[in-house]
């Protein structure tokens, strides 16, 4: 593994990230479970997902560098491998140029789609996604 990549542990109830905050890493879980919520600190949170071994989060913020969308909860003791925007950045330079653009889109369209739940709740199925397989 490159020098860019750094274990990081995350107690129970601790964020890997925030929604509306920028960070500059994304984490690849190696050990625990996270949960993905909309409106973590409100009266009532939506669990869009919870995560384990192999799962990513915090991607997406930097192929676009904006806010998260939801944030990341640690709800076991978790061990993640943290890869810093830049090396993120030098990974997608070197892909296709095809291939990059395609991944540009798709989290635009994720995102446009994050934005409309967030402005409409009830128009979404709140069936949190787990992992199969």
């Amino acid at each position: 593994m490159s020098g860019e990549f750094k274990k990081q542990k995350f107690a129970v109830n601790e964020y890997l990230l925030k929604a509306g905050e920028r960070s500059d890493s994304a984490y690849l879980i190696l050990d625990g479970k996270v949960e993905i919520r909309l409106g973590a600190m409100g009266d009532e949170p939506k669990t869009l997902a919870v995560l384990g071994k192999g799962d990513v989060v915090g991607e997406m913020s930097l192929f676009d560098n904006t806010p998260h969308m939801a944030s990341a909860i640690a709800i076991e003791k978790t061990v993640a491998s943290t890869l810093s925007a830049d090396e993120f950045n030098r990974r997608i330079a070197a892909m296709d140029p095809l291939m990059r653009g395609m991944f540009k889109i798709l989290v635009k369209r994720i995102r446009r789609m994050g934005e409309q739940l967030n402005e409409d709740p009830s128009s979404a199925s709140w069936v949190p996604l787990t992992k199969t397989g």
